[in-house]
């Protein structure tokens, strides 16, 4: 990504892979656990889906809102350029989510999703 080079889904799977066994891990465990992903498609989220005590969150924002972000960022391995495959590739999550807008601040959107989750 950092080259400018879409990821495909094989190359997706093996870090969905140990994602998933994270999740298992931690409800092994009974441990909350916050797992920031893009899982940009239905199929990754389903896989991702191990327990029905994993709750989605859907952290919604406009191209051009993301895209000024990603501008300010320094250092971040994900290259600008990809963000248009990224949203071309994203299929929204339907069902059992939590949608929060993200143009809020960071505080406001947290805010937001512990509400919804009413934690």
């Amino acid at each position: 990504m950092g080259l400018g080079i879409p990821l495909t889904d094989s190359d997706r799977w093996p870090w969905l892979e140990k994602l998933r066994e994270l999740l298992r891990q931690s409800i092994a465990r009974k441990e909350n656990l916050v797992l920031a992903c893009s899982a940009l498609k239905q199929k990754y989220r389903d896989y991702l889906q191990v327990s029905e005590e994993i709750s989605w969150i859907y952290l919604k924002g406009e191209h051009q809102l993301i895209a000024h972000r990603l501008e300010q960022r320094r250092g971040h391995f994900m290259n600008p350029n990809l963000l248009r495959d990224q949203f071309e590739t994203l299929g929204e999550p339907k069902g059992n989510v939590v949608i929060v807008d993200v143009e809020a601040d960071p505080t406001t959107v947290v805010q937001r999703i512990r509400d919804k989750l009413q934690i």
